[in-house]
């Protein structure tokens, strides 16, 4: 039975913060290294990288690295400064489609540089 207080307002378990702060978190470090990676495949001693092309995938990654720390602090204090919850909901929607589409991008094109230089050599 589904007593009054455990009623479904819309919200789950209690979890949705704590599991959003976990994935920014997880997601900063993939961004941190995926910009590792790139500098160390594009370092100019064995593949050449188009500058321009380079600059756009570094500007990528280092869109969804900086976003993902943004929320994490943001999710950190909410103990210290709550903020109404649905205005949170919306900002980790938002955070999480410019961090996969930022991911996508840089990463998409670095694999794409990465194959083309790969079969040219």
């Amino acid at each position: 039975m589904i007593d009054a207080d455990d009623a479904d307002d819309g919200s789950t378990d209690g979890l949705a913060f704590p599991r959003s702060y976990d994935s920014f978190k997880h997601t900063a470090g993939i961004s941190l290294l995926s910009l590792g990676g790139v500098f160390a495949f594009a370092d100019g001693s064995g593949m050449r990288f188009p500058p321009a092309q380079l600059v756009i995938i570094l500007s990528f990654i280092a869109i969804a690295g900086i976003t993902s720390i943004l929320m994490t602090g943001m999710l950190a204090t909410l103990e210290i400064k709550p903020e109404p919850r649905a205005l949170m909901i919306r900002r980790i929607r938002m955070a999480q489609l410019v961090i996969g589409f930022s991911l996508f991008g840089g990463l998409g094109g670095f694999t794409f540089n990465f194959l083309s230089a790969l079969l040219k050599g």
